[in-house]
């Protein structure tokens, strides 16, 4: 079968099928299993931040602001002293409030 064959059978890009080929001639059957991470990353938030991050989310934002933003949220709660950090990444706060199915957007709070 081809490469654009190999494709269509299993609905993914043609490059795909390549780059796993490449793969498996120079590693074997272990090019079918995915690679551990490099690095472990250790939390920044534990569940008490989290639930503090949350809450901050859903109330109203500082003055001057019309809504929360990533940045914004990253910063107040550093400066809130919740953390024993001295920043954290926007897109920590992120990913815990994607965890939580949480969103920014202008809805109604509650």
């Amino acid at each position: 079968m081809t490469d654009e064959q190999v494709s269509q059978a299993v609905g993914c890009h043609p490059g795909t099928v390549a780059r796993f080929r490449k793969r498996y001639t120079e590693d074997g059957l272990a090019a079918i299993h995915r690679r551990k991470a490099d690095r472990v990353y250790e939390r920044k938030l534990d569940g008490r931040a989290e639930a503090h991050l949350i809450a901050l989310a859903c109330s109203d934002p500082p003055e001057g602001y019309s809504r929360w933003s990533l940045h914004l949220l990253a910063e107040h709660l550093v400066a809130l002293n919740e953390i024993d950090v001295k920043s954290i990444s926007h897109e920590t706060v992120r990913q815990v409030l994607k965890k939580h199915d949480c969103t920014l957007t202008d809805q109604p709070r509650g």
